[in-house]
C-alpha cells in the first residue's frame, strides 16, 4: 500500500491492526518514531471513552464502535493528526 506516494508500513503489532482505516484517513505513516506516541494516542482515547460509556474497553467491540460513529473517529483522526 501506499500513502502519498511513500511505502506504508503494515501495522502489525496490538490493537493497530484494527484501527489501520482511522490511520490511513488521518495520513499518519508509522515508524519507528512515532509507534510509541500512536499507541498511547490510541489507549488514551479508548481508555477515555469507555471510562464516560461511549465505547467498549474490548479492543475489537471499540474498534468498530468508533468506525460506526463519525464524531468518535474525527476525534480520533484529529488526535492523531497532532502527531504530524
Amino acid at each position: 500500500m501506499t500513502l502519498d506516494g511513500k511505502i506504508k508500513r503494515v501495522i502489525e503489532m496490538g490493537c493497530w491492526k484494527w484501527f489501520n482505516n482511522v490511520l490511513e484517513e488521518a495520513k499518519i505513516e508509522v515508524t519507528d518514531k512515532n509507534k510509541q506516541k500512536i499507541d498511547e494516542i490510541i489507549h488514551t482515547y479508548i481508555g477515555e471513552q469507555s471510562s464516560y460509556g461511549r465505547c467498549s474497553a474490548d479492543w475489537r467491540k471499540a474498534k468498530r464502535e468508533i468506525q460506526d460513529n463519525e464524531e468518535m473517529k474525527q476525534e480520533l483522526i484529529e488526535k492523531l493528526r497532532s502527531l504530524v
